[in-house]
């Protein structure tokens, strides 16, 4: 008969080992030490997990350091994280403001805050409404950007990607200010169909490619379509 796993709750200060729970539920101030596997990571409070932690469910609404790796289905952190390894997600989903020291790897990314990838992000989609700042590749099938803020990413590749200046009502009252803060910054842009706003970057490459308002590309590659926007400068060259 299989072993039922115990659960781990605590909303005091101290410390728990590694090892196997159903949940582990923070509210207060914790260290983990060593490797945790459990069904459910919760933590309201503080927690410091030292090895790497392996959880179906993770949800974040305090403050919350890995230092190992994070393999989850579910990921969602409306508080703040910092993830010194890898992580590995199904879905992740952020409202506050996650830093991963290395690579992600997942299916659904969905944020509405702030994200920091030191590394790469491999998604199938990749939607933000507010700011991100990738190390290296940003690589999804379908990237969707609602910039508030600065976005930086080294390259990115994609099959549709979107990118544009937010348009809150709290943003359009301060519109000139926001249209020079809002920008992304980044080297290479690849994808099948593409379309930017508040952009700068020394290449685009694409089938169709739509270079809206307020961009600076140094070089547009495309082979079938290209429009270019108002107040933005470009070279265009037509390629096979």
């Amino acid at each position: 008969m299989e072993n039922k796993l115990s659960d781990m709750k605590i909303s005091g200060s101290g410390s728990i080992s590694g090892g196997s729970y159903n949940e582990v539920k923070i509210s207060g101030s914790v260290k983990i030490d060593g490797d945790i596997n459990c069904n459910y990571y919760k933590c309201s409070g503080s927690s410091t997990a030292k090895g790497n932690v392996k959880s179906r469910i993770i949800g974040i609404s305090g403050s919350t350091k890995i230092c190992g790796n994070l393999d989850s289905e579910e990921m969602s952190v409306s508080g703040s994280s910092h993830i010194l390894g890898y992580v590995t997600a199904k879905k992740v989903k952020v409202s506050g403001s996650t830093h991963i020291e290395n690579n992600l790897n997942t299916e659904d990314v969905q944020i509405s805050g702030s994200i920091s990838i030191n590394g790469d992000c491999e998604a199938e989609n990749f939607n933000i409404r507010g700011n991100f700042n990738i190390g290296g590749l940003l690589n999804a099938d379908d990237i969707d950007v609602e910039m508030y803020g600065k976005c930086r990413a080294k390259e990115i590749g994609g099959e549709n990607i979107q990118v544009k200046a937010g348009s809150s009502n709290f943003f359009i009252k301060m519109i000139n200010l926001f249209s020079n803060y809002a920008r992304l910054v980044t080297d290479v842009i690849e994808g099948d169909d593409i379309y930017l706003e508040n952009t700068d970057s020394k290449i685009v490459r694409g089938n169709n490619v739509v270079i809206g308002p307020n961009c600076n590309i140094e070089r547009v590659e495309y082979r079938n379509t290209v429009d270019i926007g108002e107040n933005s400068k470009t070279l265009c060259k037509k390629i096979d």
